[in-house]
């Protein structure tokens, strides 16, 4: 039988849905460069490594959506967006929101976007409804309506309720349905119009009482006032309380995380207050936003969020306390369990592992160049692979590291080598010891085979292995005299090796 459609409002990344309706979202802000000069010189240079990092703050602060939005002068927008938008699906698995009036930088988005995104915006202007509700219709995705058209925002509530109906019978006619329309009835600066905010809660209720999906951007309210939080946080309590779906605010405001997690205790959205609890027991006292920008992130923090330029800067900063070997025990290895157990337990996917692992190469590679070239006794050698058919190097290259820094030669073949690449070092060499890694378990034949490879060709042949998947039954069974459960473990047997 054919699914049931259900009539749910949803976005999604490449991993999991984000519901709304049921709970208020909180969607992130500080990708907008609007009145950020260091991510306008972010985006102008290309410093991806500061767009990620400015990402994962939001998350780890309880973003549920990330706001994205390139719009600068004297730049190519639509080409801009795809790469940002390609860098942040590696880096985060929260769903985005592609923010642009530009159709073509939308649409260079909606084709690379792996899941459902939501979509920033469309107006009531035909020219923009022309633009943006094929793009919806033929991507897929949810759509923010903003209530305004070529006259303007209307003054009242009522005005901007009709114009929103406008925008979903219009949406309609390219088969959009009323669930993928979140309606934005906007909030104008109080500043200027003291009614401001009254004329958008009343819509806002309005609009809940009609089954029409809402949502703000918060900031706006406050706009050329002094301690504008203050005035945010106040507003956003009231736009919760008068059914607001989703905030486009900044997570890294205590404030207004304060008012979220407290307003859905009192609105019987927290189950025994266990979020709550969790967020105060977590939270610093008083952290403002400058001190959260400004506070130092750690190595492991930095692999764990795949940030490559942060991991390399910060390793070399360990290097004027830390030996090499420490940095590595102490620091990466740590991060890299972490992203391992995640990975394993499914609360980290793919594409943030191979960021961490590539963050940690990066590391890795600092701590080489630290390893005095007389460390290194030739006499101590060892061949290491990656078998073939297994893509996966960063045991082996953990592995590589210690041993170096330790004094060991190591003739490093990189990864998925084919068993006579192998044999061809072992003679070319000389080296009768060698070290085999698999993750895959579909991997571990090209092991076996490249052992018995070995073993017919050359004589004396010490092969050990390693790797996820391994274990000390598989190792006897695939004929290796020595499985090694993890880097530090082959530094160990070397040193006996070799005494």
């Amino acid at each position: 039988s054919l699914p049931t459609k259900k009539n749910k409002t949803a976005v999604s990344s490449y991993s999991h849905a984000v519901l709304i309706g049921n709970d208020p979202v909180l969607i992130g802000e500080r990708l907008n460069p609007t009145g950020k000069p260091k991510l306008k010189e972010a985006i102008k240079n290309g410093d991806i490594n500061y767009i990620l990092n400015e990402a994962v703050k939001q998350q780890d602060k309880g973003a549920h959506i990330l706001d994205v939005n390139v719009g600068l002068p004297d730049i190519d927008e639509a080409v801009t967006m795809k790469k940002i938008v390609s860098s942040l699906q590696a880096a985060t698995d929260l769903p985005l929101q592609i923010d642009s009036p530009n159709a073509i930088a939308i649409e260079s988005a909606l084709r690379i976007y792996n899941g459902k995104p939501l979509v920033n915006s469309v107006n009531g202007d035909e020219e923009s409804m022309s633009a943006i509700f094929p793009l919806v219709e033929k991507y897929g995705g949810t759509v923010i309506a903003l209530t305004m058209d070529g006259e303007g925002i209307p003054k009242t509530a009522e005005g901007r309720v009709k114009l929103a109906l406008k925008i979903i019978e219009r949406a309609a006619e390219y088969g959009i349905k009323k669930k993928d329309i979140i309606v934005d009835p906007l909030c104008m600066t109080v500043s200027s119009d003291p009614e401001s905010a009254k004329v958008t809660l009343e819509a806002v209720k309005m609009l809940k009482s009609l089954g029409i999906k809402t949502s703000l951007g918060i900031s706006n309210i406050s706009f050329g006032l002094p301690e504008r939080e203050k005035i945010n946080a106040a507003f956003f309590t009231m736009a919760l309380s008068s059914g607001l779906d989703c905030a486009i605010m900044n997570p890294l405001s205590q404030l207004m995380t304060d008012v979220y997690y407290s307003y859905r205790v009192l609105a019987g959205k927290d189950e025994v207050c266990k979020d709550y609890i969790s967020y105060v027991s977590s939270a610093p006292v008083k952290e403002s936003v400058t001190g959260s920008e400004k506070k130092d992130i750690s190595l492991e923090y930095a692999i764990i969020k795949g940030l490559k330029e942060q991991a390399a800067k910060k390793t070399v900063e360990l290097l004027e306390s830390e030996s090499p070997i420490d940095i590595v025990n102490s620091h990466i290895i740590p991060a890299l369990s972490e992203l391992g157990d995640g990975f394993e337990k499914k609360k980290v996917f793919l594409p943030q592992l191979l960021t961490g692992a590539e963050a940690a190469i990066s590391a890795f590679g600092i701590i080489k160049e630290k390893i005095p070239a007389d460390n290194v006794n030739d006499d101590k050698a060892i061949v290491i692979a990656t078998v073939k058919g297994d893509i996966h190097d960063i045991g082996k290259n953990i592995v590589k590291v210690l041993l170096e820094s330790h004094g060991f030669k190591v003739y490093d073949l990189g990864k998925d080598v084919p068993p006579e690449t192998v044999l061809e070092c072992v003679k070319r060499t000389g080296c009768r010891l060698v070290g085999l890694s698999a993750l895959m378990t579909t991997t571990v034949p090209a092991m076996a085979e490249t052992i018995k490879l070995l073993r017919k060709n050359v004589e004396n042949i010490t092969v050990i292995v390693g790797g996820a998947v391994l274990t000390e039954e598989y190792a006897k069974a695939i004929d290796a005299d020595r499985y090694c459960e993890d880097a530090m473990a082959t530094v160990r047997f070397l040193k006996d090796f070799y005494a």
